[in-house]
C-alpha cells in the first residue's frame, strides 16, 4: 500500500486541551503503519457554534500512514471517543476533535478524496484561520487542490478580508 502524507487537524475546549492533545498525538505516533512527521504550535481560537462555549485550542499534525483515508478516519474517532468526545451538538464543545484536512503522496501532490463520510482536503477548511494558522506553520506551500491556492495565500484572504489574526501559537 502507497504511503501517504496526512494532516490531522487537533481540536478541544472542554477539559485540558494540550494534556488531550499530547495523549491524542501520542496514540497516533503509535497507530500501526503511522509515522508523526511534526506538529504545528496550539492556538487559542474563539469557538463556532453554540454561544457560551470556553475558546479552543487547535493545532495540526503531519503523519506519514499507509492506512487508507477511512481506516483513518475510524481509528481517529476511536481515539475521540476514548478522550471522552460525544457528538451530541453541532459545533458544541468537545474534549478533542480530529479532523484529516489534508493529504497528498507527498508535500507538492495533494489529493481529493470524496466519500460519504470523508472529504479530503476537509470541505470548510479555507474558511478557517483555526485551521490554515497551524497548517502554514507545518506546510504553507500546501497547495489546494480544487482553490489552486497555497494554505499560506489561503491565510492571507481571510487576514485581508478583515479577520483579526489568532494570538501567537505555543509549542505543545
Amino acid at each position: 500500500m502507497d504511503e501517504r502524507c496526512y494532516w490531522i487537524a487537533l481540536g478541544g475546549n472542554l477539559g485540558d486541551p494540550l494534556t488531550t492533545f499530547r495523549a491524542a498525538r501520542h496514540d497516533i505516533s503509535q497507530m500501526p503503519h503511522c509515522t508523526l512527521l511534526a506538529s504545528s504550535h496550539c492556538y487559542r481560537t474563539p469557538p463556532i457554534g453554540p454561544a457560551g462555549q470556553p475558546d479552543y485550542r487547535n493545532a495540526v499534525i503531519a503523519i506519514r500512514s499507509s492506512q487508507p483515508p477511512l481506516v483513518l478516519l475510524h481509528a481517529l474517532q476511536r481515539i475521540e471517543t476514548r478522550y471522552g468526545r460525544v457528538r451530541a451538538e453541532r459545533w458544541g464543545a468537545r474534549t478533542l476533535d480530529l479532523d484529516i484536512i489534508a493529504t497528498a503522496c507527498d508535500d507538492n501532490n495533494a489529493e481529493i478524496i470524496e466519500l460519504p463520510e470523508l472529504h479530503i482536503p476537509h470541505i470548510e477548511m479555507q474558511h478557517r484561520q483555526f485551521v490554515l494558522k497551524p497548517l502554514c506553520d507545518l506546510v504553507p506551500q500546501w497547495q489546494h487542490p480544487r482553490l489552486k491556492q497555497s494554505a499560506k495565500a489561503l491565510l492571507a484572504a481571510l487576514l485581508a478580508a478583515g479577520e483579526p489574526p489568532l494570538p501567537e501559537g505555543e509549542p505543545w
